[in-house]
């Protein structure tokens, strides 16, 4: 750690007094204030496609986020032994609570002046690495409803209790995800959304979930942009959704503060909200559940697993009774 305290005043002029690990990063203290140490896997022409990200935000308007710092030859990153590092201004506040309603309001408006802020983004030089899942909804739906279908097979032939609950259900969500693909497909709403996102040039947060949603009195702050990317902007306001309904039981009153808070500040046209809805019907959490059952070592017991397929069908009626419901929103 030594080393990296040395290239970092070397490289950006910085003092350290001190350096504390915190979670997955490093806090480094100077005499006036700390900042954040994490090392990443992204290369370096992702890296900067990020921070330019930010830049185009923070040049827009919406400040309130982590920017990367940059060393005296004006990189975003630093490289030590073939691994990057990222130092990031410190955000004060608390994380979101999905649970306080005056939270999801502030996250919400956030959100919305994200997305407008982010229109223009147009990162085309020769040493930036863009990501965009443009267009890719229908494949990505098609491809997990087809690991849905081999999971099935794999549970047929296991007699466990897990197992036994799978194949019980797995019928009904297959349907739901069918159904998903079907209605995208079913006319060019999608095909022009994705368009008109390419003419803008917009981009999603694509991790906007609680713990990198930073609030204080006054302010609400945005963090970990690394998985930002080009996509339509309902993905980030899906997911807000659904972690906030999961938290209430899929109350619709609750996502109706959501989308008439975002509505205050960017409009959601008749297009979006229908490719919304289909999103919302697709079984995204029984899919990631099984997914992450079959394909990958079990760091958890199986009632642990068990535990969290029983809450994805008890969500069912609840779900059917939302997604009636949410046709008035529009």
């Amino acid at each position: 750690m030594q080393d990296i305290i040395k290239e970092i005043v070397y490289r950006y002029g910085f003092e350290v007094k001190n350096i504390t690990p915190y979670r997955d990063y490093y806090i480094l203290y100077n005499a006036k204030e700390k900042k954040i140490l994490k090392k990443c896997t992204l290369s370096e022409k992702r890296i900067n496609f990020i921070h330019g990200a930010k830049e185009h935000l923070f040049n827009n308007g919406f400040i309130n986020i982590d920017k990367y710092f940059c060393t005296l030859s004006g990189e975003p990153y630093l490289n030590i032994k073939d691994s990057n590092y990222l130092i990031t201004s410190t955000l004060n506040g608390r994380e979101c609570d999905f649970e306080n309603n005056n939270d999801i309001i502030n996250a919400t408006k956030s959100l919305a002046l994200l997305h407008k802020a982010s229109i223009g983004y147009n990162n085309t030089a020769n040493n930036t690495l863009s990501k965009s899942d443009l267009g890719l909804l229908p494949f990505i739906f098609q491809k997990r409803l087809g690991e849905i279908k081999k999971l099935k097979k794999i549970a047929a032939k296991r007699k466990t209790m897990f197992d036994y609950h799978v194949l019980s259900f797995i019928d009904y969500f297959y349907s739901l995800g069918d159904n998903a693909i079907n209605i995208i497909n079913s006319n060019s709403t999608y095909i022009d959304l994705v368009e008109k996102t390419k003419n803008e040039k917009s981009f999603c947060h694509h991790d906007f979930t609680f713990n990198n949603i930073i609030l204080n009195d006054s302010t609400t702050s945005i963090r970990n942009f690394e998985c930002c990317r080009y996509e339509l902007k309902i993905y980030d306001i899906v997911n807000l959704i659904r972690r906030k309904m999961r938290k209430c039981y899929w109350d619709f009153n609750e996502a109706e503060i959501i989308f008439n808070e975002y509505q205050k500040i960017a409009k959601i046209s008749k297009n979006e909200f229908f490719i919304m809805k289909t999103m919302l019907i697709f079984p995204q959490k029984f899919w990631r559940i099984i997914n992450k059952y079959y394909n990958s070592k079990h760091f958890c017991s199986e009632k642990i697993y068990i535990s969290k397929l029983e809450e994805v069908i008890t969500e069912i009626n609840p779900i059917k009774i939302f997604i009636k419901q949410f046709n008035s929103l529009l």
